[in-house]
């Protein structure tokens, strides 16, 4: 027995799917099994013997050593590391290793098991992984306590200030400020509690590339062995700017002598200024959190009770109270209540209080001069500058004196003009200043647009806003006030804002907006000129393949690419421009000829129709190009850009990957086009479509399987092909409201048929357009319960091809529909690209034998081991089997002897409005007994 058992242990040894070896103490190897050999393409011969130094990568080797050192002295059972070992061609294998001691006889150590996992991809994939995160701002951690690893990216370790190659715990720990390291504990720990859902914290800390910042440390547990935490991951992130601006904001706001509190939805205080926190006597500590009720006391809460409500429904509240401030004295206050809206949800309200007590309880004499406080306080936040009767400048607030360069002594007394010289920001010519009318006129004035002033040490910022004069309540001139703001920037903004306007925010190309302004120009310039010039409109083909297949990513920055190439191919005075989607338009003023276009042509469609690299994955796009030149085929830009626009979809219409310059052959056709549109766009109001419907039949049995709904077309001059108008509608759009009306229809008319006692399931043909519609699914089950039809009455016919376009989507959505019953039959099978690895997952219940294998010219061998296959296929995975188009009796003889009993064709019936086929519906047996006797 236990030689039996030794022998099924080297079995499993031997047969083991990952590397394994016997090393002895001297680390030599004493023997391996396959999964080693085959790991380091190292014969077994050849490892035996050796060391496994040997096939150590050199930068491994010595702490290997060191863990097994201290394996074999008892310190330790045994160690788990990431190794790189050497294989025989030199190349580089990463590898789990794992190494435990086995003790001998007398229990001294006899031998090491090494195990080895290959872990090369999973490497090569973190390797990937860091650097995609590297290229990120956020620095990412990711520490495992058990095994006292941390792992880092590079970003972490410069913003944490490690020196290179100290991605450790103890590097970290060290790294870390002091100061910071009990908060850091405290953090972890109430997280690794449950009592915090994050570890949330910030500190200042120097880092690696010798610069100051305030980080942001946040991490979460991610993994627990029972209640143990096994593992933590996390960012680190620069937060200087915001810790920067909350500081600035706080001065700023510090410095106002209005009292600003804010208080969340809970109504806690979350901020207040040095004003209010003056008013009530608090530090920031002491105030921050705590509930307004224990602040203001229970009667004013009581009171103020209805104005909070009123503010967190998101209503502005503005009232008078008098309150007892902290140092015991009664103050009159104008407190402002006012609502913070964020996404539509009121977060809480600021609390903007002004002592008014001076201005309540001061002489009249004093109006003149608080009216001068007045004007001034409510100003402040812009540059404020005021001044005597004269002109002569009384006073700068810190604003005005920081943009304009003087200071409250150096300015006193100085004409208006000499402190803030204004300027034309178009010719830099001087400017009048609105104070010097506000004074003459006493009324406001506005500053002009468009104007800078010029600060004292020569720089130039924009300004705007308004002087006004200060008159006393006898209307006596005390002076002026102006108060200006800087605007550099927001009229940059504006510049960017416009031109944001007039450009295609992917490929920064002149959108439609801006193309016009052009072709006006051009237009007006051929004019006068008597010159030529031309537009082309561009679409590229099978462009929505790219995205299908390589991404929306790989398709944005084939557009991006599209836009560089075209123009890299064009003048300087070409314009190309974006319209959406894949479709450019190129304006060519002053061409000289057809033949001139001609040639720009050639060279835009080589530039677009070579390969494209997109981050490695090659691409192909072809072009179908359409050419109009004025004045022959257009005098005005939306009839160029028609016409131009027409060629475009002969070309495409003629095969793509092609151009088609404008004729007026086009012409008719275009018009024909547009009343088709015109047309189908009234056809449904006006009821011109109806349903013919052709029975679907068991010629063997004579059973009337069901029957499959047709749109038909009777316009205004008469039947229109569904061939012509269904094309049309799915360009326009159309073909959701009028596969909607479809769907109402045949549900409609399977319940009469239902009522009337006999029972017909009504197959309908789903576009897909109407598949994409996210309402589709709530649309069947509407049309379902409007028409109280049995689900399972109703059959949804849909193509390989909308199957395969998004096969999620179509799962889910197919799935939900054949839970309740509708059946779902895949038309036209045969003739789409659908993965048969997929057609299973599908919830699909019948498969449609397309016609075309029926067609004269397909019969043979070849079209039967076709639907010999289609029926198999249908067969093993339980499905009914219908094949459409017969039209012969030897057609149904051979489907039959193939094993089809289903079909559907003019043999039987062709498409039929409800009166006529319910009439053929009597007429069945008869027909049916007249085909049985024919076959």
């Amino acid at each position: 027995m236990p030689e039996q058992r030794a022998q099924l242990l080297a079995a499993a040894f031997r047969r083991a799917p990952i590397g394994m070896a016997l090393l002895g103490t001297d680390g030599a190897f004493l023997d391996v099994n396959d999964a080693l050999c085959d790991l380091l393409d190292v014969p077994r011969a050849d490892l035996l013997g050796r060391a496994v130094r040997d096939v150590t990568h050199p930068d491994d080797r010595s702490d290997d050593d060191t863990q097994v050192q201290r394996t074999l002295d008892g310190a330790q059972d045994g160690f788990e590391r990431r190794r790189r070992y050497l294989r025989r061609d030199g190349s580089v294998v990463q590898a789990q290793v794992r190494v435990s001691l086995l003790a001998g006889t007398s229990g001294e150590p006899g031998a090491l098991l090494l195990q080895l996992q290959d872990v090369t991809a999973v490497q090569d994939l973190t390797e990937r992984l860091h650097l995609a995160v590297d290229a990120t701002q956020d620095g990412i951690w990711d520490w495992r306590p058990p095994l006292g690893t941390l792992d880092c990216t590079d970003r972490c370790v410069l913003l944490g200030g490690v020196p290179l190659g100290g991605r450790t715990l103890r590097a970290w720990w060290r790294a870390l400020p002091p100061g910071e390291r009990p908060r850091l504990l405290r953090a972890y720990r109430r997280h690794a509690q449950g009592k915090a859902d994050v570890i949330d914290l910030e500190f200042r800390q120097r880092g690696a590339d010798g610069v100051d910042r305030w980080l942001a440390l946040r991490g979460r547990v991610t993994a627990r062995d029972g209640s143990v935490v096994t593992r933590v991951t996390g960012t680190l992130s620069d937060v200087t700017e915001r810790v920067q601006a909350q500081r600035d904001m706080q001065v700023l706001l510090d410095n106002l002598p209005a009292m600003i509190g804010y208080w969340d939805a809970g109504l806690r205080n979350r901020f207040g200024n040095r004003a209010y926190l003056d008013w009530f006597g608090k530090t920031p500590r002491q105030m921050r959190g705590r509930h307004i009720r224990d602040v203001i006391g229970a009667d004013a809460y009581r009171l103020n009770r209805p104005f909070m409500d009123a503010v967190l429904r998101g209503e502005a509240q503005v009232f008078d109270r008098t309150i007892t401030d902290a140092a015991g004295a009664e103050r009159h206050t104008e407190l402002r209540y006012v609502p913070d809206v964020q996404g539509g949800e009121v977060r809480g309200f600021f609390a903007l209080g002004t002592d008014v007590t001076a201005r309540r309880v001061a002489e009249q004499a004093l109006r003149e001069q608080r009216e001068l406080a007045r004007v001034t306080l409510a100003s402040i936040g812009d540059s404020v500058i005021t001044t005597d009767p004269h002109g002569h400048v009384t006073f700068l607030n810190p604003v005005a004196q920081r943009m304009t360069g003087w200071s409250n002594e150096d300015a006193a007394g100085q004409p208006i003009e000499t402190v803030m010289p204004l300027l034309d920001e178009t010719t830099l010519r001087a400017a009048p200043n609105p104070l010097r009318a506000a004074l003459r006129r006493r009324e406001i004035m506005a500053m002009a647009g468009g104007t800078a002033l010029r600060a004292r040490g020569g720089a130039l910022h924009s300004v705007e806003d308004s002087a006004a004069p200060i008159l006393s309540e006898s209307g006596k001139l005390l002076g002026a006030v102006i108060v200006f703001h800087d605007v550099t920037q927001t009229r940059a903004m504006a510049l960017r804002m416009s031109h944001l306007a007039q450009h295609d925010t992917l490929t920064d190309l002149p959108n439609r907006v801006l193309l016009r302004d052009r072709i006006v120009q051009a237009t007006t310039l051929a004019r006068r000129r008597g010159a030529a010039f031309a537009v082309l409109f561009l679409d590229l083909d099978h462009f929505k393949d790219v995205n299908d297949t390589l991404g929306h990513h790989a398709g944005d920055q084939l557009l991006r690419e599209v836009a560089r190439r075209l123009t890299g191919t064009l003048r300087a005075s070409d314009t190309v421009s974006r319209q959406g989607g894949d479709e450019f338009i190129i304006l060519l003023p002053e061409v000289s000829s057809a033949a001139h276009v001609q040639t720009v042509i050639g060279k835009l469609m080589a530039a677009v129709t070579a390969p494209y690299d997109l981050d490695g994955q090659a691409a192909h796009v072809t072009l179908s190009l359409g050419a109009a030149l004025y004045p022959q085929d257009g005098a005005d830009p939306d009839e160029l850009l028609k016409h131009a626009d027409a060629a475009m979809y002969r070309a495409k219409a003629d095969g793509r990957n092609r151009h088609h310059f404008y004729s007026r052959a086009l012409h008719g056709e275009i018009q024909r086009q547009q009343q088709l549109r015109h047309d189908l766009r009234a056809a449904l109001d006006a009821g011109q479509f109806w349903l013919a419907y052709q029975p679907k039949v068991n010629p063997a049995s004579g059973e009337l399987l069901g029957a499959e709904a047709l749109l038909r077309w009777n316009g205004p001059d008469g039947p229109v092909s569904p061939a012509t108008f269904i094309p049309v509608a799915e360009e326009t759009g159309l073909i959701v409201p009028l596969g909607r009306w479809v769907l109402r229809e045949a549900c409609a008319q399977a319940r009469r048929w239902a009522d009337a006692g006999q029972p017909l399931a009504v197959s309908v043909n789903i576009s897909a357009a109407q598949f994409a519609d996210p309402t589709f699914v709530d649309t069947v089950q509407d049309e379902l319960r409007a028409s109280a039809l049995s689900a399972h009455l109703l059959e949804l016919e849909v193509t390989e091809t909308l199957l395969m376009r998004h096969v999620e989507h179509v799962q889910r959505n197919l799935g939900v529909l054949r839970a309740q019953g509708v059946q779902v039959s895949i038309d036209d099978f045969g003739t789409g690209y659908s993965s048969l690895s997929y057609l299973h997952e599908f919830p699909v219940t019948t498969l449609k034998i397309d016609r075309s294998f029926l067609a004269p010219g397909r019969s043979g061998p070849q079209a039967t081991a076709l639907i010999t296959a289609i029926i198999g296929l249908g067969r093993a995975l339980n499905l009914q089997v219908i094949a459409e188009g017969v039209e012969q009796p030897a057609q149904v003889r051979a489907l039959l002897d193939l094993g089809c009993a289903a079909m559907q064709g003019y043999l039987f019936a062709p498409p039929l409005p409800p009166a006529a086929f319910e009439a053929w519906r009597r007429d069945w047996p008869a027909q049916h007994a007249a085909l049985t006797a024919q076959a």
